[in-house]
């Protein structure tokens, strides 16, 4: 996951892939998704108020050589006709958010070519304005391109958040490339029909209605809402931002293991009960007794919703934050914490069909959701499609600059490594505050990867808030 300010592509001829059409659109009567909903409307009210956002994922990889037109262009065009989430899409209505298809069979891509870039900033620049560009346009807001060179070529493609997340995106990166290199030789591709995500958003219109604020499926959020204040949970460190609202963000990276390092973590945390999902929560609240004195660990994290194998072919947003909420034992240790941490986990995994902003509409007096609420994801990446390949293929998950009202994670195990991203505001204290933290959280699972975990160090008071010394 890298921004795409920071992003520094090699120069070289560009090209985009035009998608079109000569079918009207036709509205369809399939509900958004709350998540759909809630970042649509905060887009179009960003771009309203001229506010920062970037509410687009895209993804950059190479292909050996220079990039054969023709073989790229079949391989887009059947990758769109496959997939709803590229011919299907939501705009704002008088009162809801109305949704529009297109038959996939009308939809042709052709080539365009763009022109040569001869600096890196250049040509960051270009892409950067035109996946803005591209992606919130109405209609089939997405981009996808090439940067051509004789050694290696770079394929990118951006679409609106609201209709892919990360497992599209690896399934994207595998699907695009097996297309392309049958397409160069004249081979078939035999895939089979993709279900499409618009039939999940009809499940998660009737689960919604049948739920109530006594539903045995809200227990677990009950629990999560009814902790101490209540609410969301406050980050361990100062932020600078007491009332929550969205900030100008920033997002650093931090490496955390090798493969070797990850995988002698697991072990240790398998010896302890958990998995290295579980290790990792149980860092963090460990880090958070250490740092204030609260042995509550409560986080929105990320779990997916594709519940059955068919939908691990689907293209969509596909994902659901769900209450994750345990409670260290008296004078933890990291191995103490794994166990309880893994619990919690399993618990909040049930309710991964429980919708987020339904359960809060329910539960909270308010009813009011975080614009984006902060939350800790894990993601095992290893077995995605070409996961293998990434690598060599400099495979680059790309966001764009945003807003942030806290601190949001991203723990992401890949073959060779794992890596944490952090979203956060961008203020002076965020700045100061965020990283000592997240040095213990790497420093207590680097302890225990090689072999020789230590307790937590003693706790000081500094500027009010109680911290590990020595962090």
């Amino acid at each position: 996951m890298t921004e795409i300010l920071d992003w520094r592509p090699q120069p070289g001829e560009v090209v985009e892939f035009e998608l079109t059409t000569d079918r009207a659109p036709v509205p369809h009567d399939v509900p958004a998704s709350h998540f759909q909903r809630a970042h649509l409307r905060l887009a179009a009210a960003n771009r309203a108020a001229g506010r920062r956002q970037s509410p687009w994922v895209a993804m950059a990889f190479d292909l050996e050589g220079r990039a054969d037109l023709d073989a790229l262009t079949e391989a887009w065009q059947g990758l769109v006709r496959r997939h709803e989430a590229f011919h299907t899409w939501y705009e704002p209505g008088p009162e809801d958010l109305t949704g529009f298809r297109i038959p996939p069979e009308s939809l042709t891509v052709r080539p365009v070519r763009v022109g040569d870039f001869a600096g890196r900033d250049e040509l960051r620049a270009h892409l950067h304005r035109r996946i803005d560009e591209r992606t919130s346009a109405s209609g089939l807001g997405m981009l996808a391109g090439v940067i051509r060179r004789d050694t290696a070529s770079t394929v990118y493609f951006a679409i609106d958040h609201a209709y892919t997340d990360g497992h599209s995106v690896a399934l994207l990166f595998h699907e695009l490339r097996a297309r392309y290199h049958a397409a160069r030789i004249g081979a078939p591709v035999d895939l089979p029909p993709a279900p499409g995500y618009l039939d999940l958003n009809r499940r998660e219109r009737r689960r919604s209605e049948s739920l109530t604020k006594a539903s045995p499926e809200l227990a677990a959020w009950s629990e999560f809402l009814a902790v101490k204040d209540g609410g969301f949970p406050a980050f361990p460190v100062e932020l600078g931002n007491d009332t929550g609202e969205l900030l100008a963000g920033t997002r650093l990276e931090y490496p955390v293991f090798t493969g070797d390092e990850a995988r002698a973590f697991r072990a240790y945390c398998a010896r302890h009960g958990g998995g290295l999902g579980a290790g990792f929560f149980a860092a963090l609240a460990l880090a958070q007794w250490e740092f204030t004195g609260n042995d509550v660990y409560r986080v929105l994290t990320a779990v997916s919703t594709r519940a059955y194998p068919r939908l691990l072919r689907a293209h969509g947003w596909l994902v659901n934050l769900v209450p994750l909420l345990f409670r260290l034992p008296g004078s933890p240790t990291l191995a103490d914490a794994i166990a309880v941490a893994q619990q919690g986990f399993q618990r909040a995994r049930e309710g991964y069909d429980v919708p987020l902003h339904r359960a809060l509409e329910l539960l909270l007096e308010d009813g009011d959701v975080p614009d984006i609420p902060p939350m800790a994801s894990y993601l095992d990446g290893r077995s995605a499609p070409g996961a293998r390949d990434y690598l060599d293929a400099d495979a680059t998950v790309l966001t764009g600059p945003d807003n942030a009202g806290g601190v949001s994670l991203w723990l992401n195990w890949f073959p060779d490594r794992a890596d944490l991203v952090v979203s956060m505001p961008d203020t002076p204290q965020a700045a100061a505050g965020v990283p000592k933290y997240l040095d213990r959280v790497r420093e207590i699972m680097l302890t225990a990867a090689a072999g020789s975990p230590r307790p937590p160090g003693p706790v000081g008071l500094v500027s009010g808030r109680r911290v590990a010394e020595g962090v």
